[in-house]
Protein backbone atom coordinates (compact mmCIF):
# COMPACT_ATOMS: atom_id res chain seq x y z
CA UNK A 1 0.00 0.00 0.00
CA UNK A 2 1.33 3.43 -0.94
CA UNK A 3 0.16 6.92 -0.04
CA UNK A 4 0.10 9.20 -3.11
CA UNK A 5 0.56 12.87 -2.28
CA UNK A 6 2.33 14.11 -5.42
CA UNK A 7 5.17 16.51 -4.66
CA UNK A 8 4.55 16.44 -0.90
CA UNK A 9 5.93 12.89 -0.70
CA UNK A 10 7.25 12.36 -4.26
CA UNK A 11 4.69 9.61 -4.93
CA UNK A 12 2.79 10.21 -8.15
CA UNK A 13 -0.04 8.18 -9.66
CA UNK A 14 1.84 7.81 -12.95
CA UNK A 15 4.50 5.74 -11.15
CA UNK A 16 1.91 3.04 -10.52
CA UNK A 17 0.67 2.66 -14.09
CA UNK A 18 1.24 -1.03 -14.94
CA UNK A 19 3.83 -1.79 -17.60
CA UNK A 20 3.72 -4.36 -20.41
CA UNK A 21 4.88 -7.29 -18.26
CA UNK A 22 1.93 -6.96 -15.87
CA UNK A 23 -1.10 -9.10 -16.69
CA UNK A 24 -4.16 -6.88 -16.25
CA UNK A 25 -7.57 -8.41 -16.96
CA UNK A 26 -9.25 -5.06 -17.62
CA UNK A 27 -9.40 -1.55 -16.20
CA UNK A 28 -12.43 0.04 -14.55
CA UNK A 29 -12.45 3.67 -13.47
CA UNK A 30 -14.90 6.14 -12.00
CA UNK A 31 -13.48 9.66 -12.30
CA UNK A 32 -15.72 12.70 -12.09
CA UNK A 33 -13.66 15.34 -13.89
CA UNK A 34 -11.18 15.16 -16.74
CA UNK A 35 -9.16 17.12 -19.25
CA UNK A 36 -5.75 17.37 -20.87
CA UNK A 37 -3.62 14.39 -21.82
CA UNK A 38 -4.77 11.25 -20.04
CA UNK A 39 -1.93 8.97 -18.97
CA UNK A 40 -4.51 6.38 -17.94
CA UNK A 41 -6.03 6.29 -21.43
CA UNK A 42 -2.59 6.25 -23.08
CA UNK A 43 -1.49 3.34 -20.89
CA UNK A 44 -4.58 1.30 -21.76
CA UNK A 45 -4.21 1.94 -25.48
CA UNK A 46 -0.47 1.23 -25.47
CA UNK A 47 -0.86 -2.13 -23.72
CA UNK A 48 -4.19 -3.09 -25.35
CA UNK A 49 -6.19 -3.10 -22.13
CA UNK A 50 -9.93 -2.62 -22.04
CA UNK A 51 -10.99 0.50 -20.16
CA UNK A 52 -14.51 1.04 -18.85
CA UNK A 53 -14.71 4.53 -17.38
CA UNK A 54 -17.63 6.35 -15.76
CA UNK A 55 -17.41 10.16 -15.82
CA UNK A 56 -19.67 12.98 -14.72
CA UNK A 57 -22.24 14.68 -16.97
CA UNK A 58 -23.82 18.05 -16.15
CA UNK A 59 -24.25 21.54 -17.57
CA UNK A 60 -20.89 22.72 -16.19
CA UNK A 61 -19.14 20.38 -18.67
CA UNK A 62 -17.01 18.61 -16.05
CA UNK A 63 -15.05 16.62 -18.64
CA UNK A 64 -13.29 18.63 -21.33
CA UNK A 65 -14.56 18.16 -24.87
CA UNK A 66 -11.19 17.08 -26.38
CA UNK A 67 -10.92 14.25 -23.82
CA UNK A 68 -14.48 13.11 -24.50
CA UNK A 69 -13.77 13.06 -28.24
CA UNK A 70 -10.60 11.08 -27.64
CA UNK A 71 -12.46 8.54 -25.51
CA UNK A 72 -15.17 8.14 -28.14
CA UNK A 73 -12.65 7.83 -30.97
CA UNK A 74 -11.08 4.77 -29.38
CA UNK A 75 -14.21 2.65 -28.91
CA UNK A 76 -12.74 0.27 -31.49
CA UNK A 77 -9.73 -0.18 -29.19
CA UNK A 78 -11.95 -1.26 -26.25
CA UNK A 79 -12.31 2.14 -24.62
CA UNK A 80 -15.85 2.60 -23.27
CA UNK A 81 -17.01 5.77 -21.54
CA UNK A 82 -20.28 6.10 -19.63
CA UNK A 83 -21.85 9.31 -18.33
CA UNK A 84 -23.27 9.66 -14.80
CA UNK A 85 -25.55 12.68 -14.43
CA UNK A 86 -24.73 15.21 -11.70
CA UNK A 87 -23.85 13.12 -8.64
CA UNK A 88 -20.63 11.29 -9.54
CA UNK A 89 -17.70 12.57 -7.47
CA UNK A 90 -15.59 9.40 -7.21
CA UNK A 91 -11.92 8.98 -8.12
CA UNK A 92 -11.27 5.26 -8.37
CA UNK A 93 -9.16 3.25 -10.83
CA UNK A 94 -9.10 -0.55 -10.64
CA UNK A 95 -6.56 -2.44 -12.71
CA UNK A 96 -8.03 -5.92 -12.27
CA UNK A 97 -5.30 -8.36 -11.31
CA UNK A 98 -2.82 -5.58 -10.44
CA UNK A 99 -4.23 -3.07 -7.95
CA UNK A 100 -6.40 -0.01 -7.40
CA UNK A 101 -6.13 3.73 -6.75
CA UNK A 102 -8.68 5.36 -4.46
CA UNK A 103 -8.20 9.03 -3.71
CA UNK A 104 -8.87 12.61 -4.73
CA UNK A 105 -7.19 12.84 -8.15
CA UNK A 106 -9.32 13.54 -11.19
CA UNK A 107 -8.25 12.72 -14.74
CA UNK A 108 -6.30 15.95 -15.27
CA UNK A 109 -2.63 16.87 -15.56
CA UNK A 110 -2.87 19.09 -12.47
CA UNK A 111 -4.37 16.30 -10.38
CA UNK A 112 -1.70 13.81 -11.43
CA UNK A 113 1.31 16.10 -11.06
CA UNK A 114 0.99 19.55 -9.45
CA UNK A 115 -2.07 19.62 -7.19
CA UNK A 116 -1.94 18.63 -3.55
CA UNK A 117 -3.86 15.35 -3.76
CA UNK A 118 -4.31 12.50 -1.30
CA UNK A 119 -4.91 8.90 -2.25
CA UNK A 120 -3.90 5.30 -1.80
CA UNK A 121 -2.58 2.75 -4.26
CA UNK A 122 -3.47 -0.74 -3.08
CA UNK A 123 -1.75 -3.69 -4.73
CA UNK A 124 -3.74 -6.80 -5.61
CA UNK A 125 -2.36 -8.35 -2.41
CA UNK A 126 -3.68 -5.40 -0.41
CA UNK A 127 -7.10 -5.77 -2.02
CA UNK A 128 -7.22 -9.45 -1.09
CA UNK A 129 -6.02 -8.74 2.44
CA UNK A 130 -8.80 -6.20 3.00
CA UNK A 131 -11.43 -8.24 1.11
CA UNK A 132 -11.93 -5.41 -1.37
CA UNK A 133 -12.24 -7.26 -4.68
CA UNK A 134 -15.92 -7.99 -4.13
CA UNK A 135 -16.50 -4.45 -2.84
CA UNK A 136 -14.94 -2.91 -5.96
CA UNK A 137 -16.89 -5.32 -8.14
CA UNK A 138 -20.11 -4.29 -6.40
CA UNK A 139 -19.24 -0.60 -6.79
CA UNK A 140 -18.70 -0.84 -10.54
CA UNK A 141 -21.64 -3.21 -11.04
CA UNK A 142 -23.75 -0.64 -9.21
CA UNK A 143 -22.62 2.08 -11.60
CA UNK A 144 -23.22 -0.13 -14.62
CA UNK A 145 -26.75 -1.00 -13.49
CA UNK A 146 -27.91 2.55 -12.71
CA UNK A 147 -30.74 3.30 -15.09
CA UNK A 148 -29.70 6.97 -15.17
CA UNK A 149 -26.26 6.13 -16.63
CA UNK A 150 -25.85 6.33 -20.40
CA UNK A 151 -23.00 5.74 -22.89
CA UNK A 152 -20.99 8.58 -24.34
CA UNK A 153 -22.10 9.40 -27.89
CA UNK A 154 -21.33 12.00 -30.55
CA UNK A 155 -24.70 13.61 -29.83
CA UNK A 156 -23.83 14.09 -26.15
CA UNK A 157 -20.48 15.63 -27.05
CA UNK A 158 -22.13 18.01 -29.51
CA UNK A 159 -24.65 18.99 -26.84
CA UNK A 160 -21.93 19.63 -24.25
CA UNK A 161 -20.01 21.69 -26.77
CA UNK A 162 -23.05 23.96 -27.21
CA UNK A 163 -23.47 24.17 -23.43
CA UNK A 164 -19.82 25.12 -23.07
CA UNK A 165 -20.39 28.19 -25.21
CA UNK A 166 -23.05 29.33 -22.76
CA UNK A 167 -20.54 29.21 -19.91
CA UNK A 168 -18.85 32.36 -21.15
CA UNK A 169 -19.21 35.30 -18.72
CA UNK A 170 -21.55 37.26 -20.96
CA UNK A 171 -24.19 34.52 -20.78
CA UNK A 172 -26.58 33.44 -18.06
CA UNK A 173 -25.03 30.08 -17.16
CA UNK A 174 -27.72 28.24 -15.23
CA UNK A 175 -30.79 29.39 -17.08
CA UNK A 176 -29.54 28.76 -20.61
CA UNK A 177 -27.09 25.91 -20.02
CA UNK A 178 -29.62 23.80 -18.18
CA UNK A 179 -32.11 24.30 -20.99
CA UNK A 180 -29.65 22.68 -23.40
CA UNK A 181 -29.45 19.47 -21.35
CA UNK A 182 -31.05 16.45 -22.95
CA UNK A 183 -30.63 14.40 -19.77
CA UNK A 184 -32.69 15.36 -16.69
CA UNK A 185 -30.89 16.33 -13.49
CA UNK A 186 -30.20 13.44 -11.14
CA UNK A 187 -30.04 14.44 -7.49
CA UNK A 188 -29.92 11.38 -5.24
CA UNK A 189 -29.45 7.63 -4.81
CA UNK A 190 -31.28 7.62 -1.49
CA UNK A 191 -34.17 5.61 -2.91
CA UNK A 192 -32.02 2.59 -3.88
CA UNK A 193 -33.35 -0.61 -2.27
CA UNK A 194 -30.39 -2.57 -0.91
CA UNK A 195 -32.29 -5.87 -0.88
CA UNK A 196 -33.40 -5.41 -4.48
CA UNK A 197 -29.85 -4.47 -5.49
CA UNK A 198 -28.52 -7.65 -3.86
CA UNK A 199 -31.11 -9.76 -5.65
CA UNK A 200 -30.32 -8.09 -8.97
CA UNK A 201 -26.65 -9.02 -8.58
CA UNK A 202 -27.53 -12.63 -7.90
CA UNK A 203 -29.97 -12.73 -10.82
CA UNK A 204 -27.35 -11.19 -13.11
CA UNK A 205 -24.82 -13.80 -12.01
CA UNK A 206 -27.27 -16.63 -12.69
CA UNK A 207 -28.06 -15.31 -16.17
CA UNK A 208 -24.41 -14.80 -17.15
CA UNK A 209 -23.32 -18.10 -15.63
CA UNK A 210 -25.84 -20.15 -17.54
CA UNK A 211 -25.12 -18.33 -20.79
CA UNK A 212 -21.41 -19.12 -20.39
CA UNK A 213 -22.22 -22.73 -19.51
CA UNK A 214 -24.20 -23.03 -22.73
CA UNK A 215 -21.13 -21.91 -24.70
CA UNK A 216 -18.85 -24.32 -22.84
CA UNK A 217 -21.25 -27.24 -23.27
CA UNK A 218 -21.53 -26.52 -26.98
CA UNK A 219 -17.73 -26.53 -27.28
CA UNK A 220 -17.60 -29.78 -25.26
CA UNK A 221 -20.03 -31.45 -27.68
CA UNK A 222 -17.98 -30.34 -30.67
CA UNK A 223 -14.43 -30.73 -29.40
CA UNK A 224 -14.67 -34.54 -29.22
CA UNK A 225 -14.76 -34.56 -33.03
CA UNK A 226 -11.51 -32.58 -33.08
CA UNK A 227 -9.59 -34.71 -30.59
CA UNK A 228 -5.80 -34.67 -31.16
CA UNK A 229 -4.07 -38.04 -31.36
CA UNK A 230 -2.53 -37.67 -27.88
CA UNK A 231 -5.89 -37.21 -26.11
CA UNK A 232 -7.52 -40.46 -24.91
CA UNK A 233 -10.98 -41.13 -26.28
CA UNK A 234 -12.44 -41.61 -22.79
CA UNK A 235 -11.39 -38.14 -21.61
CA UNK A 236 -14.57 -36.32 -20.48
CA UNK A 237 -15.71 -33.83 -23.14
CA UNK A 238 -15.90 -31.06 -20.51
CA UNK A 239 -12.21 -31.55 -19.74
CA UNK A 240 -11.35 -31.57 -23.44
CA UNK A 241 -13.21 -28.27 -23.90
CA UNK A 242 -11.33 -26.67 -21.01
CA UNK A 243 -7.90 -27.76 -22.18
CA UNK A 244 -8.64 -26.75 -25.76
CA UNK A 245 -9.40 -23.25 -24.39
CA UNK A 246 -6.27 -23.44 -22.22
CA UNK A 247 -4.09 -24.18 -25.25
CA UNK A 248 -5.79 -21.51 -27.35
CA UNK A 249 -5.33 -18.86 -24.65
CA UNK A 250 -1.65 -19.51 -24.02
CA UNK A 251 -0.66 -20.04 -27.65
CA UNK A 252 -2.94 -17.86 -29.79
CA UNK A 253 -4.16 -15.13 -27.43
CA UNK A 254 -0.85 -14.42 -25.73
CA UNK A 255 1.19 -11.69 -27.41
CA UNK A 256 4.53 -11.41 -25.63
CA UNK A 257 3.77 -10.47 -22.04
CA UNK A 258 0.18 -9.40 -22.75
CA UNK A 259 -3.05 -11.25 -23.48
CA UNK A 260 -5.14 -8.91 -25.67
CA UNK A 261 -8.36 -10.93 -25.41
CA UNK A 262 -10.52 -7.81 -25.67
CA UNK A 263 -8.95 -6.90 -28.99
CA UNK A 264 -9.74 -10.39 -30.26
CA UNK A 265 -13.26 -10.09 -28.88
CA UNK A 266 -13.86 -7.03 -31.04
CA UNK A 267 -12.59 -8.96 -34.04
CA UNK A 268 -14.61 -12.13 -33.41
CA UNK A 269 -17.82 -11.10 -31.64
CA UNK A 270 -19.78 -10.80 -34.88
CA UNK A 271 -19.08 -14.46 -35.69
CA UNK A 272 -17.75 -16.59 -32.80
CA UNK A 273 -18.61 -19.76 -34.72
CA UNK A 274 -16.03 -19.06 -37.42
CA UNK A 275 -13.35 -18.22 -34.86
CA UNK A 276 -14.13 -21.41 -32.93
CA UNK A 277 -14.03 -23.58 -36.06
CA UNK A 278 -10.62 -22.22 -37.03
CA UNK A 279 -9.18 -22.90 -33.56
CA UNK A 280 -10.72 -26.37 -33.35
CA UNK A 281 -8.99 -27.21 -36.62
CA UNK A 282 -5.69 -26.04 -35.16
CA UNK A 283 -6.30 -28.10 -32.00
CA UNK A 284 -7.05 -31.28 -33.94
CA UNK A 285 -3.83 -31.01 -35.91
CA UNK A 286 -1.55 -30.76 -32.87
CA UNK A 287 0.90 -33.67 -32.73
CA UNK A 288 1.77 -33.00 -29.10
CA UNK A 289 0.37 -30.89 -26.25
CA UNK A 290 1.57 -27.28 -26.59
CA UNK A 291 1.10 -26.22 -22.94
CA UNK A 292 1.16 -29.34 -20.74
CA UNK A 293 -2.49 -30.17 -21.43
CA UNK A 294 -1.61 -33.88 -21.21
CA UNK A 295 -0.59 -33.44 -17.57
CA UNK A 296 -3.99 -31.97 -16.80
CA UNK A 297 -5.76 -34.81 -18.62
CA UNK A 298 -3.72 -37.66 -17.19
CA UNK A 299 -2.71 -36.46 -13.69
CA UNK A 300 -4.36 -33.33 -12.34
CA UNK A 301 -8.00 -33.72 -13.33
CA UNK A 302 -8.29 -37.46 -12.51
CA UNK A 303 -6.77 -36.84 -9.08
CA UNK A 304 -9.25 -34.05 -8.28
CA UNK A 305 -12.15 -36.19 -9.50
CA UNK A 306 -11.12 -39.08 -7.25
CA UNK A 307 -10.30 -36.93 -4.21
CA UNK A 308 -13.62 -35.05 -4.33
CA UNK A 309 -15.90 -37.98 -5.18
CA UNK A 310 -19.02 -38.05 -3.01
CA UNK A 311 -17.86 -41.14 -1.12
CA UNK A 312 -14.28 -39.84 -0.71
CA UNK A 313 -14.50 -36.15 0.09
CA UNK A 314 -14.92 -36.70 3.84
CA UNK A 315 -11.53 -38.45 3.88
CA UNK A 316 -9.74 -35.53 2.19
CA UNK A 317 -6.59 -34.81 4.18
CA UNK A 318 -4.03 -32.04 4.17
CA UNK A 319 -1.55 -33.86 1.91
CA UNK A 320 -4.17 -34.41 -0.79
CA UNK A 321 -5.46 -30.86 -0.34
CA UNK A 322 -1.97 -29.57 -1.08
CA UNK A 323 -2.03 -31.52 -4.35
CA UNK A 324 -5.53 -30.29 -5.14
CA UNK A 325 -4.42 -26.65 -4.77
CA UNK A 326 -1.39 -27.25 -6.97
CA UNK A 327 -3.50 -29.01 -9.61
CA UNK A 328 -6.07 -26.19 -9.79
CA UNK A 329 -4.94 -23.59 -12.32
CA UNK A 330 -6.83 -20.66 -10.74
CA UNK A 331 -5.46 -21.40 -7.26
CA UNK A 332 -1.93 -21.92 -8.53
CA UNK A 333 -1.91 -18.66 -10.48
CA UNK A 334 -3.26 -16.78 -7.47
CA UNK A 335 -0.61 -18.21 -5.16
CA UNK A 336 2.15 -17.30 -7.63
CA UNK A 337 1.10 -13.64 -7.49
CA UNK A 338 0.00 -13.12 -3.91
CA UNK A 339 2.41 -11.79 -1.31
CA UNK A 340 3.27 -14.32 1.37
CA UNK A 341 2.97 -11.54 3.93
CA UNK A 342 -0.78 -11.95 3.47
CA UNK A 343 -0.40 -15.27 5.28
CA UNK A 344 1.76 -14.00 8.11
CA UNK A 345 5.33 -14.57 6.92
CA UNK A 346 7.90 -12.35 5.25
CA UNK A 347 8.13 -12.56 1.48
CA UNK A 348 11.06 -14.44 0.07
CA UNK A 349 12.13 -14.82 -3.51
CA UNK A 350 13.82 -18.14 -2.73
CA UNK A 351 10.56 -20.01 -2.14
CA UNK A 352 9.69 -22.26 -5.08
CA UNK A 353 6.19 -22.48 -6.54
CA UNK A 354 5.71 -25.91 -4.93
CA UNK A 355 6.76 -24.51 -1.55
CA UNK A 356 4.42 -21.56 -1.96
CA UNK A 357 1.44 -23.75 -2.85
CA UNK A 358 2.11 -26.05 0.11
CA UNK A 359 2.39 -23.10 2.45
CA UNK A 360 -0.85 -21.65 1.08
CA UNK A 361 -2.68 -24.99 1.37
CA UNK A 362 -1.52 -25.39 4.96
CA UNK A 363 -2.71 -21.86 5.75
CA UNK A 364 -6.09 -22.30 4.04
CA UNK A 365 -6.58 -25.66 5.78
CA UNK A 366 -6.62 -23.78 9.09
CA UNK A 367 -9.18 -21.15 8.00
CA UNK A 368 -12.91 -21.11 8.69
CA UNK A 369 -15.74 -19.15 7.12
CA UNK A 370 -17.72 -16.72 9.26
CA UNK A 371 -20.21 -19.54 9.75
CA UNK A 372 -17.49 -21.91 10.91
CA UNK A 373 -17.05 -24.01 7.78
CA UNK A 374 -13.71 -25.64 6.89
CA UNK A 375 -12.54 -25.65 3.27
CA UNK A 376 -13.54 -29.31 3.02
CA UNK A 377 -17.05 -28.37 4.18
CA UNK A 378 -17.25 -25.61 1.56
CA UNK A 379 -16.18 -27.96 -1.24
CA UNK A 380 -18.65 -30.61 -0.11
CA UNK A 381 -21.47 -28.10 0.12
CA UNK A 382 -20.84 -26.62 -3.35
CA UNK A 383 -20.47 -30.04 -4.97
CA UNK A 384 -23.19 -32.03 -3.21
CA UNK A 385 -25.20 -29.68 -0.97
CA UNK A 386 -28.32 -29.71 -3.12
CA UNK A 387 -29.55 -30.43 -6.61
CA UNK A 388 -27.23 -30.25 -9.60
CA UNK A 389 -29.50 -27.55 -11.04
CA UNK A 390 -28.87 -25.31 -8.03
CA UNK A 391 -25.10 -25.74 -8.03
CA UNK A 392 -24.76 -22.25 -9.50
CA UNK A 393 -26.49 -20.82 -6.41
CA UNK A 394 -24.12 -22.56 -4.01
CA UNK A 395 -21.19 -21.42 -6.13
CA UNK A 396 -22.46 -17.84 -5.92
CA UNK A 397 -22.93 -18.09 -2.16
CA UNK A 398 -19.43 -19.35 -1.39
CA UNK A 399 -17.64 -17.57 -4.22
CA UNK A 400 -19.31 -14.16 -4.39
CA UNK A 401 -21.57 -13.48 -1.43
CA UNK A 402 -20.00 -11.70 1.53
CA UNK A 403 -19.82 -13.63 4.80
CA UNK A 404 -19.91 -17.12 3.30
CA UNK A 405 -16.62 -17.82 1.56
CA UNK A 406 -13.03 -18.41 2.55
CA UNK A 407 -10.27 -15.80 2.11
CA UNK A 408 -8.13 -16.27 -1.02
CA UNK A 409 -10.34 -19.14 -2.25
CA UNK A 410 -12.88 -17.50 -4.47
CA UNK A 411 -15.16 -18.07 -7.39
CA UNK A 412 -12.57 -19.04 -10.01
CA UNK A 413 -10.95 -21.71 -7.83
CA UNK A 414 -14.31 -23.19 -6.85
CA UNK A 415 -15.75 -23.07 -10.37
CA UNK A 416 -12.70 -24.80 -11.78
CA UNK A 417 -12.65 -27.50 -9.10
CA UNK A 418 -16.31 -28.47 -9.58
CA UNK A 419 -15.68 -28.93 -13.31
CA UNK A 420 -12.79 -31.32 -12.67
CA UNK A 421 -14.70 -33.16 -9.95
CA UNK A 422 -18.08 -33.38 -11.70
CA UNK A 423 -17.56 -32.86 -15.45
CA UNK A 424 -20.85 -34.60 -16.19
CA UNK A 425 -22.64 -31.63 -14.51
CA UNK A 426 -20.54 -28.57 -15.39
CA UNK A 427 -17.33 -27.91 -17.33
CA UNK A 428 -14.42 -26.30 -15.47
CA UNK A 429 -14.43 -22.51 -15.60
CA UNK A 430 -11.86 -20.04 -14.30
CA UNK A 431 -10.55 -16.63 -15.31
CA UNK A 432 -8.44 -18.11 -18.10
CA UNK A 433 -11.48 -20.01 -19.46
CA UNK A 434 -13.54 -16.81 -19.53
CA UNK A 435 -10.79 -14.83 -21.26
CA UNK A 436 -10.40 -17.53 -23.91
CA UNK A 437 -14.16 -17.56 -24.54
CA UNK A 438 -14.15 -13.78 -24.80
CA UNK A 439 -11.23 -13.85 -27.24
CA UNK A 440 -13.28 -16.20 -29.44
CA UNK A 441 -16.05 -13.60 -29.47
CA UNK A 442 -18.40 -14.84 -26.75
CA UNK A 443 -19.84 -12.13 -24.52
CA UNK A 444 -18.93 -13.54 -21.11
CA UNK A 445 -17.78 -11.85 -17.91
CA UNK A 446 -14.29 -12.13 -16.43
CA UNK A 447 -14.64 -12.88 -12.71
Amino acid sequence: MKFIGNKLNSEYLEIFLPGPSVEVDSVKAAIAYGGGDSKLLENCLKHKRRLDIWMRYDHTVPVKIPLLRKLLTHVGQNIFCYQVPDILHAKVIWWQGYGAYIGSANMTDRAWYSNIEAGLFLSDDDLYHHDMHAQLENFFDGLQNLKEVFPLTKEIIDELEQIQVLRRPEHDLDAKAKQKRSIPEFDSLLSVDKVSAKNRKKDAFQKEWHEALSYLRDIAERVVNYRPVWVNADTPPAWQADQFLHAYYYNHVRDGHSYPFEELYQRNNSNPADALNAELGWWKGLKEPPSSEDVNFEVNAPFIKRALAKDKIDQLGLYDFRLLCGYTHATLEHVKKVSLSMFGIADTTSMSVDERINFFADWLWQQKTQKGLHVKDVLKEVLFGGSDASMWERLYRYGREGGYGLPHYGLNSLAEVIGWARPEVVPPRNGRTSKALRALGYNVKIY
